[in-house]
Order: structure tokens, then sequence, then C-alpha cells
């Protein structure tokens, strides 16, 4: 999958923190479909955001909360990206082989 940082820069910059969120958990969907269409990610909020991650039986789940999430968004354009994804592989999901240059950016 392929990802321009400018774009992904002022959206960092501008978005509100929750649809930000949203964004990024999108882009995370769509490299997760890549490998595997059966993936669907979905981001619950009760006092802490939570993305959920399944794949067939397997559910991880990540909380975050909104102060780190908007540590992380200011950080850099890909930190809450980075931040889900090294989640994801502490918590057993495994990845495949990169298409494209997004995972690039995540992991520069």
């Amino acid at each position: 999958m392929n990802s321009t940082g400018f774009i992904r820069g002022y959206m960092a910059k501008n978005m509100e923190t929750e649809r930000f969120l949203e964004h990024v958990v999108w882009v995370l969907e769509r490299q997760l479909q890549e490998w595997d269409e059966s993936y669907q990610l979905q981001v619950f909020k009760q006092e802490d955001f939570i993305i959920s991650v399944q794949n067939n039986k397997k559910i991880i789940n990540v909380p975050i909360s909104a102060n780190r999430l908007k540590d992380l968004q200011s950080a850099s354009p890909y930190s809450l990206d980075r931040y889900i994804w090294v989640q994801l592989k502490e918590k057993g999901l495994e990845w495949k082989d990169k298409n494209g240059n997004y995972l690039d950016y995540v992991f520069p």
C-alpha cells in the first residue's frame, strides 16, 4: 500500500484527534486487508479508545488514552501508526511482506 508523507503531515496537524485516529485505523485496515481480506478493525470509545483488530476468530485489542493519542498525533505524522503496529506485533500479529511504501513511512 502506498502513502504520501506530505498529505499525512497536513492531516496530523489539522485534523481533530478522534477523526485522525479513525483515518489511521482505516489505513491500517487497508494494509491488513492487502495481506488477508478477512481483517476488520473498529474503534471503540470508552474512557480510553480501543482499537479492535479481528481476523477470523482472533481478536487483538489495543487501548490508547486520549492524552497519548494527542501526543502521538503531534509527535510526527506516522507516530500513531507506529504505536499501533508495535502493539499489534507484541500481541501476536504476524506481518507479511511490505507492498508499497506505507510501512516504510511508519518504520523509517
